[in-house]
């Protein structure tokens, strides 16, 4: 089988997608217009049964700019446009019966497909849906080998087409049927699809039915180690590096893709997931097309748009997410390292600049009076409730009281996707400082614009467990993943083995003077890979100059899997006193 990839270049100039029927791709994924409504170009030449995997290399080679997917809302325009277009529904006869969109003729997910082949009209372009996009997804790939121009209808029925407004108005019980144009299928592509839908019967009473897998099912073959099986993602680089299935490997949804299936086993089944199961079921078809024993994840990794259905979405556990993101964040720190002067911060203010600002100090305070504009999203789990709250499409800023938590704030909201900054000193110690702030001090209160943004699950879940976990420590010396300079001091006198002092200050400045028995990893974009050889059974007390990056650090570290906590105040300036180890007259060794 694998002989197909080795004649790639040959197989991309002789079988391309239009020799097989397919029309020109449209100009762009959601663009009504781009859809073509011409007659495709047949050609007489047979393809060969041995080079059927071929085609479904150029269908990756090929692939337009919509994927072969649409839109429900823009599909849904294009049936009340009156558009010439043919509609399939591959749910069940009985799910067909209670209702379906207008025009649309059933072909049952399974053999009626490959069946029903030679009964679509090829003067017109193909429109699939199935209940969630993923079987969909299957057929979109075999009907596109076949030579039609097919898309599928993102998220299917159940969570795409009945949740688009107006879509009672094409709404039926009418049955539809073919008009009785022959279409002539090429006798080595339709004895392939026969085997693929055929195939679907000797699956139909395992955990692979219908060419997937249950999450659940997935999880138990991962727990039980089992080597029959190859996970692979075809999320894009970015979301595996954030969060992806134990075990996993990476080929991202491309044009192109098929020259990274090489590198896949022939003999284990591969388990292809992605965001919501319907990409990878046009992977796992062409997989299978290809001489592969591959089925795709239920509901792929999992959104919110497709809930409960998906890994995440069921509560099963990834890996990389938060971690990967911190490593991801600080090695490519760029020179504001996630801060602003207050200065600066309220000359933006003044100009208007458009921005989002969360206030998370306590709900009295922000009433006495705040930054104008500022939300008041208070420190804790409220931060991890309203993240799909902030929009998404402008910086981030945030102020606290001295910095501190806002430091570790800003962590988390650019882990999870903001462009974040906290602001110099917070409010107490820097912005109410500045001259001229009155200005833009109010009452008023201000309230998100409604805006959602999207938080990747795996991501979603680390944050609300980091502000979660402050729960539990709320009457310790620990609360707000803090400690206190006295506290501190105890402990070091005490000779308390249970922590690990550390000092992300330059080396300079450690070697004038630190605190006894600290470390010193400089706060920098090489600090990531240094943490790494912390000791994972003891608290990491971090301290900079005043507190700012060390929350930073420590909610770094948190989410890394380290217990870490930050010294208040830091080691203590000026402009931030009586904070801070120094300022509160404790010792220091050098």
């Amino acid at each position: 089988m694998k002989k197909w990839l080795a004649l790639l270049m040959t197989l991309v100039m002789v079988l391309s997608i239009t020799a097989c029927g397919q029309t020109d791709e449209p100009a762009s994924s959601m663009d009504v217009g781009g859809v073509s409504t011409q007659a495709p170009e047949e050609t007489n030449a047979p393809v060969e049964l041995s080079d059927v995997g071929g085609l479904a290399v150029s269908y990756f080679d090929n692939k337009p700019d919509h994927s072969y997917m649409i839109g429900a809302s823009d599909f849904v325009e294009m049936v009340k446009a009156g558009d010439e277009i043919t509609i399939l529904d591959i749910r069940g006869a009985g799910d067909y019966e209670k209702g379906h969109v207008e025009g649309a003729v059933n072909l049952p997910w399974g053999p009626a497909i490959a069946e029903g082949l030679s009964s679509i009209p090829t003067d017109k372009p193909v429109f699939i849906y199935c209940y969630t996009g993923q079987t969909a997804g299957q057929a979109v790939m075999t009907l596109n080998l076949a030579g039609f121009d097919a898309r599928s209808i993102s998220l299917g029925w159940n969570f795409g087409i009945s949740k688009v407004d107006g879509v009672d108005a094409i709404t039926t019980t009418e049955a539809s049927t073919f008009a009785g144009n022959a279409t002539e299928i090429d006798p080595a592509v339709q004895a392939a699809l026969n085997d693929y839908y055929n195939g679907l019967s000797e699956v139909a009473d395992s955990v692979y039915k219908n060419y997937k897998i249950s999450e659940a099912d997935l999880k138990a073959k991962i727990d039980a180690k089992d080597d029959s099986i190859y996970i692979l993602s075809v999320r894009q680089a970015k979301d595996f590096e954030a969060g992806h299935i134990e075990g996993a490997s990476n080929i991202p949804y491309a044009k192109g893709m098929a020259n990274g299936f090489n590198v896949l086993p022939m003999d284990k089944t591969i388990v292809v997931y992605c965001y919501t199961g319907q990409t990878a079921g046009q992977v796992t078809a062409a997989l299978r097309v290809m001489g592969y024993d591959a089925v795709s994840l239920n509901g792929g990794m999992g959104k919110e748009v497709n809930a409960p259905q998906g890994w995440l979405n069921q509560g099963m556990p990834v890996v990389g997410g938060a971690s990967a993101k911190v490593e991801m964040l600080y090695e490519n720190m760029p020179g504001h390292i996630y801060k602003i002067g207050q200065a600066d911060f309220v000359e933006k203010v003044k100009a208007g600049e458009e921005m989002t600002i969360l206030d998370i100090r306590g709900a009295a305070d922000y009433e006495k009076g705040h930054v104008q504009g500022a939300i008041n999203v208070p420190w804790g789990t409220a931060i991890a409730e309203t993240l799909s709250s902030v929009p998404s499409d402008k910086p981030v800023y945030i102020y606290c009281y001295t910095g501190q938590t806002a430091g570790q704030a800003v962590t988390t909201y650019n882990v999870a996707g903001f462009e974040a900054y906290s602001v110099n000193l917070g409010w107490n110690f820097g912005i109410s400082k500045v001259e001229g702030v009155d200005a833009v001090t109010t009452t008023d209160a201000a309230t998100f614009d409604g805006s959602v943004t999207e938080i990747q699950g795996a991501i979603q879940t680390a944050i609300t467990d980091y502000y979660e976990g402050m729960v539990a420590l709320k009457d310790t010396e620990y609360k707000n993943y803090k400690i206190s300079e006295q506290d501190l001091y105890d402990k070091i006198q005490a000779g308390d083995d249970s922590i690990q002092i550390l000092s992300i200050r330059k080396a300079d400045d450690y070697a004038a003077g630190h605190i006894e028995g600290a470390i010193n990893i400089p706060f920098g974009t090489t600090m990531i890979d240094a943490f790494k050889e912390l000791p994972m059974d003891k608290t990491i007390v971090v301290y900079c100059y005043t507190g700012q990056t060390a929350g930073q650090a420590t909610a770094a570290l948190r989410l890394m899997g380290y217990e870490a906590v930050s010294l208040n105040g830091g080691m203590g300036m000026e402009a931030n006193a009586p904070q801070g180890w120094a300022n509160a007259g404790f010792p220091v060794v050098q």
